[in-house]
């Protein structure tokens, strides 16, 4: 097996025709580029150079060799090319609802999107999703609800509109619709969904929901009603339409936040306009 060392050390003495030539430009000794000659002269059984006063030439021997050390020359630098590029590249982290991924992303990241962007995949409820966020362990989170005013990220864009269906417990009837109260810590600070419902002020006073998971739990315990995507009741034999505080169903945005940090490196290498125009598509 001869070692990477002697092949540079040959390619580059006959390139220059000069062991010392060589040598400078590997940042070596001459000694040590006369050494690995010899000892290459050695197990071929033959001579590659013939040495000259002033140089050294390429035998015959030393002319065939040189073609199968240029070759390998060539492929280390294109090896060591691409490694470059892999090492300069950051990975993507995209952070979505399992049903948005489904819905927007998987079948536009294509492994080959994903290898070409460095993309890695995060799926989670809101309450996760916010946790990422705020601790800036993602780079662009596609979901559910406009923010504004978060620290880190920026509302880059709306790729859609999700319809939700006023829910129910099959068979509990109220006097009068009553919202689902949920814990409104996590929807206060980052996702008022109020902004995509319809402008009535006692609506907006009242009506508190968090991720659809949660609500639809507590749904079917009966504690109230709420906002859920019609998939979500039709798929669960406790739940069903019912009318709510708003006439109709609501619309509400899909949505691309982007990590302002990554901002202008993901804009330049243009994997924001991708995700936007592959989703309108």
């Amino acid at each position: 097996m001869i070692n990477n060392t002697v092949i540079h050390h040959f390619y580059y003495s006959a390139k220059f025709s000069s062991f010392s030539k060589a040598a400078s430009f590997l940042k070596t000794t001459q000694p040590s580029v006369s050494a690995s000659i010899i000892a290459l002269e050695k197990k071929m059984g033959t001579k590659l150079f013939e040495r000259q006063s002033h140089g050294v030439r390429l035998t015959p021997a030393g002319s065939d060799i040189y073609l199968k050390a240029e070759a390998v020359i060539i492929s280390l630098n294109e090896m060591n090319s691409a490694l470059s590029q892999i090492n300069r590249k950051s990975v993507v982290k995209i952070a979505t609802q399992p049903r948005l991924y489904e819905k927007y992303l998987s079948a536009k990241l294509t492994p080959e999107f994903i290898e070409e962007f460095f993309i890695q995949i995060n799926t989670g409820e809101l309450a996760t999703i916010k946790g990422w966020m705020d601790s800036g362990d993602v780079d662009l989170v596609i979901t559910e609800g406009i923010f504004h005013n978060h620290p880190i990220f920026e509302h880059v864009d709306e790729l859609d509109n999700l319809k939700f269906f006023w829910a129910k417990k099959r068979g509990i009837e109220f006097a009068t619709p009553i919202p689902t109260f949920v814990h409104s810590d996590v929807w206060n600070h980052w996702h008022d969904l109020s902004e995509c419902m319809y402008n009535n002020p006692n609506f907006r006073k009242v009506m508190v929901i968090d991720t659809p998971d949660f609500s639809c739990k507590l749904i079917e315990r009966g504690m109230g009603i709420g906002l859920l995507p019609e998939q979500i009741i039709l798929n669960n034999d406790m739940l069903e339409k019912c009318l709510g505080p708003t006439e109709g169903d609501i619309d509400g945005p899909i949505a691309i936040y982007v990590n302002q940090e990554r901002k202008l490196e993901l804009q330049q290498i243009g994997l924001i306009d991708r995700i936007i125009s592959s989703s309108s598509e």
